[in-house]
C-alpha cells in the first residue's frame, strides 16, 4: 500500500479528483449498455477501475470512489431536482462501492500479494475470484438494500436486482482491473510489456462483444417496436372504423330526409329506433332544420301544434341557461332528437348560436360533406365529458350542386349525430388489452390551439421506448386528429428480453477469461524472456571470462562470436573475429568447411594447428559441438592451447625412452644373476638365503612386467605401436590362450575351461592382431584367476551376434562393487588398492586391454555381482572379406 503521508498532498488530491471523474464517465458509458426498463447492464466498469486504483495507489483512493459513485448516482436519478432523499440514496450506494473496492483490495493483498506480476494460474485465479465475485457481492448487497429501503424497488424485485447488479459489477472488475494494472501497476517494466499482449486484445474483444450486443439489442428493440406498431395499427383501424360507422349512420339518416318530402317526428323516431339502434358512443341523433327569421313564428306554432307546447327557439345565455334565441337572419334548430327522454331538453336549441357548432354547420353546408366540431361540451351532459357533433347537410333538391352559393340557397337542414368521445373510443378498443397501451387523440386542426379529443390519464413514455410510439394524423369531417398510441409500463415490463443481456454478459465474461489467459501466457512469456535475458547475460559473462578459447561458427564456417581468451590465443582484436572464416584460423578444417556448402564436423576432441594474426602457428586441441537454432546449424569450438602439453609429451616420450634403455638393462642383469644363483650353479645355499633370493627374483619379475606394461600403455595411447591386423579364426586363438594360461590357473588352484561354441561361432573370422589378441586374453584370464576362489572355474565363451563375435571370460569369484565401475578401465585402477591387498598386479592390464580392443574396432564391458562373480566380455567385428 502507498503511504499517504509520503505522497504529496497536491498529487493525492489530483488522483482523487481524476478517479472520481473517470468513475462518473465510465459509469455513464456503462449505462449506455443497459437493458430497459430496469436499466440492467452486463458491464459496470467503474467498480473495476475503483479496485485497480485501490490496489495500485492505496486504500485512500476509496475517497475518490465514494465521490465518483455519489455523483454518478445523483446524475442518473429520475428526480427533477436535487433533494435530500436523492443524495442519501446515492451516498448509500456509493458506500457499497467503496466497501467492495476496499474489501477486494484487502483480500487480494492478503491472499495474492500486490504489487505482483501475476504470472502463475493460482494467483491469477485468486486475483479474479477475490476481486470479482467475492468483493462485488458487497456492492450489490448494499446497493439493492438501499433501493429497497428507499422504496425504489419492491421486495419481489430484490433477488433479480441483486443478481444483475452483482453480474455487472463482477464483469466490470474482470475487464477493467486488468486494464488498470496494465496501465499503472508495478513492476512497471513487466506490466507495460503486457499493453499489446493483454490490453489491446482485451479492449478489442470487449468492443466486438459490445458491438454484437448493440446489434442484438437493436434487433430486439426493432422486434418489440414492430410488435407494438402492429397492435397500434389495429387499434387505429378500430378507432377509425367506429368513427366511419357514425358517418355511415348519418349518411343513412340523410338519405331518409333526401328521399322524403317531409319526415314527421314519429317517422324520425321509428327510423332511429328500428334502423340505427345500439350505436355505441352515439348519445343521440337529431334533425336540425334551417329556419329563416321570417319562418320563426310559424315554425314555433307548428311545433306547438304537434304537442310540444313549451317549444321555442332558444340559445344559451352567458350563464349557461337556455333562453329565447335572439333575432337572427336564420336559425339551425334542433327539431327532432332521439332518444327523446334523454335529449328532450335540447329541443329548439339554435345550433348557429354556438360559434363552435356554427363553424361546423357552415363547413358542412358549403362543402356538401359531413363536418365535425372540435371537442365540445354536450348540451345536456352533466358529467362535462367532451363530445363532438357531426353534421351531414340535407338539401331540398336532388340536383348536383357545384358551388357553396348554390348549396346555401338549397340547404334544408342537417342530419346530426351527438357523439360522446369517451364512449365511442372505449367501445372501439374493447377487443384490445387496454393495459398494453395509452391512446391519446388530439384535435390539431388549429396547431396553435390543439384540443384534447380523447385522453385517459397521463402517459409518460421513457426515452428508450420513444421509437415504439405510434402516431398518425386522421382527417375526418374537416378536422385533423393526431392519434398517438404509447406503450404502457406494464407492456414494457412484460416484454423485456434478457437475450441481449446474456449476449453482453456472456461475451464479456469470455473476454475476462481471455484476459486471464493472456495474463498467464504473457506472464510466463515475460518470465521466460527475463530468464533468457538473465541466462544470456550469464552465458555471455561465462563466454567472456572462460579460460578456454571459444568460437561460435555458422554452418558455412563464418565466425559469429568469440571470447577474450580466443583473442589472446590467436592475437586478433575481439571485434575482428565476426566475419572471419574458421579456416583462416584453423587451416586443418578446410575439408570440413567448403565454400557454399554445409559439412558435418564430428563432435570429438582433436589436435590441430592454429594460425595467429601474425601467421605464427600454435599447437591446439579443440572440441566441436553442433547445435541447431531456428533451423540454422552452428558449431561451438572450444580450443585449448596445447603448447605446454606438447612439451610435457615430449618430456614423457624422452622419459619412456630412457626407461626402456636405462631401466631394462639393469633389470635384465639382476634377473640373470638371480637366476644363476637360484639355479644352484653357485652351489647349495642355505634355505633362508634361498627363500630371500626367491622373493628378490619374484619382485624383479614383477618390476619387469610393470616396466613393460607402462611402456605398452604409453606406446598404445600415443600411436607408437602399429597393430598387424589380419583375418584369423578366433576359436583356435582362444584354445591357444587357454593352453598358455593353464599353468597360471593351476598356480591359484583354478581350472580354465573353453566352452564349445556353435558351428557358426567356431568358424568365425575376425580382422585382428593375433599377438595382441593373446595379450587381451592373458590379461582377462589372469584377472579372472586372481579373483576366483580355490577350486574355482574360469570359463571362456565364444558366440556370434549379428555382424560381431562376442568373447566372454566368466569367473565365480568375489565380484566387484558398482561404485568401482567408473574407474575399472583407468590406469593403475585396482579393486583392492590397499597396502595389504592379496593379489599382485600393476592395475594397467584392463586399461591396455581396452585400448587394444578399441584399436581393433571392438568394445569391452563387464557385469558383476558381489559374491557371485564377474563376466568381462568384448566384441569384435566379423571379417567379411571387403
Amino acid at each position: 500500500m502507498i503511504n499517504i503521508r509520503r505522497m504529496p498532498a497536491a498529487l493525492w488530491v489530483l488522483r482523487i479528483l481524476l478517479l472520481a471523474l473517470v468513475y462518473v464517465i465510465a459509469g455513464r458509458l456503462s449505462l449506455l449498455l443497459a437493458i430497459p426498463p430496469g436499466f440492467v447492464t452486463g458491464l459496470f466498469l467503474p467498480l473495476g477501475i475503483a479496485l485497480g486504483a485501490v490496489l495500485i495507489w492505496g486504500y485512500s483512493m476509496g475517497v475518490g470512489v465514494f465521490l465518483g459513485s455519489l455523483l454518478l448516482n445523483i446524475s442518473v436519478s429520475n428526480a427533477s431536482e436535487l433533494s435530500a432523499p436523492v443524495v442519501l440514496l446515492a451516498a448509500e450506494i456509493a458506500s457499497g462501492s467503496v466497501l467492495a473496492s476496499l474489501a477486494g483490495g484487502a483480500l487480494i493483498r492478503h491472499f495474492v500479494g500486490f504489487p505482483d506480476s501475476l504470472t502463475d494460474e493460482r494467483k491469477i485465479f485468486a486475483f479474479f475470484a477475490l476481486g470479482g465475485p467475492v468483493a462485488t457481492g458487497l456492492s450489490a448487497s448494499v446497493g439493492v438494500l438501499a433501493l429497497w429501503v428507499n422504496d425504489v424497488i419492491q421486495a419481489k424485485q430484490i433477488l433479480y436486482s441483486w443478481w444483475t447488479w452483482w453480474a455487472g459489477d463482477t464483469i466490470g472488475v474482470l475487464i477493467a482491473t486488468p486494464l488498470m494494472c496494465v496501465l499503472f501497476a508495478e513492476p512497471q517494466h513487466f506490466w507495460r510489456g503486457r499493453r499489446l499482449t493483454v490490453g489491446v486484445p482485451l479492449v478489442v474483444s470487449s468492443l466486438i462483444v459490445v458491438a454484437v450486443f448493440v446489434m442484438s439489442s437493436n434487433n430486439e428493440q426493432k422486434k418489440l417496436a414492430d410488435q407494438f406498431q402492429q397492435q397500434a395499427r389495429l387499434v387505429d383501424d378500430a378507432v377509425q372504423s367506429s368513427m366511419s360507422d357514425v358517418v355511415y349512420t348519418l349518411a343513412t339518416l340523410r338519405g331518409l330526409f333526401s328521399a322524403s318530402e317531409e319526415v314527421t317526428r314519429e317517422e324520425f323516431s321509428a327510423f332511429i329506433n328500428d334502423v340505427l339502434v345500439d350505436k355505441q358512443g352515439v348519445s343521440g341523433f337529431s334533425w336540425n332544420r334551417r329556419i329563416m327569421h321570417s319562418e320563426r313564428v310559424a315554425f314555433e306554432n307548428e311545433m306547438h301544434a304537434e304537442g310540444i307546447t313549451s317549444f321555442y327557439i332558444n340559445e344559451k345565455n352567458t350563464n349557461g341557461a337556455f333562453s329565447v334565441a335572439s333575432e337572427q337572419e336564420e336559425y339551425v334548430v334542433i327539431t327532432y332528437v332521439e332518444p327523446w327522454l334523454e335529449n328532450a331538453s335540447i329541443l329548439g336549441f339554435n345550433v348557429a348560436s354556438d360559434p363552435t357548432r356554427a363553424i361546423a354547420v357552415s363547413r358542412a353546408r358549403d362543402s356538401g360533406a359531413f363536418a365535425m366540431t372540435q371537442p365540445v361540451q354536450l348540451l345536456n351532459d352533466t358529467q362535462r365529458s367532451p363530445g363532438v357533433i357531426v353534421y351531414f347537410p340535407v338539401y331540398d333538391t336532388i340536383k348536383r350542386l357545384h358551388t357553396a352559393v348554390e348549396r346555401r340557397e338549397h340547404i334544408l337542414g342537417y342530419a346530426t349525430a351527438i357523439v360522446r368521445i369517451g364512449d365511442l373510443i372505449n367501445a372501439a378498443v374493447i377487443p384490445f388489452s387496454s393495459d398494453d397501451f395509452h391512446l391519446d387523440i388530439v384535435d390539431v386542426t388549429e396547431p396553435d390551439t390543439p384540443h384534447v379529443f380523447y385522453r385517459v390519464g397521463e402517459s409518460h413514455v421513457p426515452s428508450y421506448a420513444q421509437e415504439l410510439i405510434y402516431q398518425k394524423e386522421i382527417a375526418i369531417g374537416g378536422r385533423v386528429l393526431l392519434l398517438a398510441i404509447n406503450p404502457t409500463e406494464k407492456f414494457l415490463n412484460e416484454h423485456v428480453s434478457l437475450q441481449s443481456w446474456f449476449v453482453l454478459a456472456g461475451g464479456l465474461l469470455f473476454c475476462s477469461l481471455l484476459g486471464g489467459f493472456l495474463l498467464l501466457i504473457s506472464g510466463r512469456t515475460q518470465h521466460i524472456t527475463n530468464l533468457v535475458e538473465q541466462r544470456t547475460k550469464e552465458l555471455a559473462a561465462i563466454l567472456e571470462n572462460a579460460v578456454e578459447s571459444i568460437l561460435v561458427v555458422d554452418e558455412h564456417g563464418v565466425i559469429q562470436k568469440a571470447n577474450q581468451a580466443a583473442a589472446k590465443l590467436l592475437h586478433y582484436p575481439l571485434e575482428q573475429f565476426p566475419g572471419l572464416h574458421i579456416v583462416d584460423l584453423i587451416p586443418g578444417l578446410s575439408d570440413a568447411f567448403v565454400s557454399n556448402s554445409t559439412q558435418t564436423v564430428a563432435p570429438e576432441l582433436r589436435e590441430s594447428v592454429g594460425r595467429c594474426s601474425s601467421g605464427k602457428e600454435v599447437a591446439i586441441e579443440m572440441s566441436v559441438s553442433p547445435v541447431e537454432i531456428h533451423d540454422r546449424k552452428f558449431f561451438t569450438f572450444i580450443i585449448h592451447d596445447a603448447t605446454e602439453r606438447r612439451k610435457v609429451e615430449r618430456l614423457k616420450s624422452e622419459f619412456i625412452s630412457t626407461v626402456s634403455h636405462e631401466l631394462r638393462t639393469p633389470l635384465t642383469s639382476i634377473k640373470g644373476a638371480l637366476s644363476i644363483v637360484t639355479s644352484g650353479s653357485m652351489g647349495e645355499l642355505p634355505k633362508n638365503i634361498n627363500d630371500l633370493l626367491g622373493i628378490a627374483s619374484s619382485n624383479a619379475e614383477r618390476l619387469s612386467r610393470l616396466v613393460n606394461d607402462i611402456l605398452d600403455i604409453e606406446k598404445l595411447e600415443f600411436g607408437k605401436v602399429q597393430l598387424t591386423l589380419k583375418p584369423h579364426r578366433v576359436y583356435p586363438l582362444l584354445q591357444q590362450s587357454i593352453e598358455q594360461n593353464f599353468g597360471y590357473g593351476a598356480r591359484y588352484g583354478v581350472t580354465l575351461q573353453l566352452d564349445a561354441p556353435s558351428e557358426t561361432a567356431m568358424a568365425a573370422v575376425a580382422n585382428l592382431d593375433s599377438d595382441r589378441f593373446l595379450q587381451i586374453m592373458a590379461n582377462l584370464i589372469s584377472n579372472a584367476v586372481k579373483f576366483s576362489f580355490l577350486d574355482g572355474v574360469v570359463r571362456v565363451v565364444l558366440v556370434s551376434e549379428g555382424d560381431n563375435i562376442k568373447i566372454s571370460v566368466i569367473d565365480e569369484g568375489q565380484g566387484m562393487a558398482d561404485d568401482f565401475r567408473q574407474h575399472i578401465f583407468k590406469k593403475f585402477a585396482q579393486a583392492d588398492s590397499s597396502n595389504t591387498r592379496r593379489r599382485d598386479g600393476t592395475g594397467l592390464g584392463l586399461s591396455i586391454t581396452k585400448v587394444i580392443i578399441e584399436r581393433m574396432g571392438g568394445k569391452i564391458d563387464y557385469r558383476s555381482t558381489l559374491g557371485k562373480g564377474t563376466t568381462f566380455f568384448f566384441t569384435l567385428p566379423l571379417y567379411t572379406g571387403d
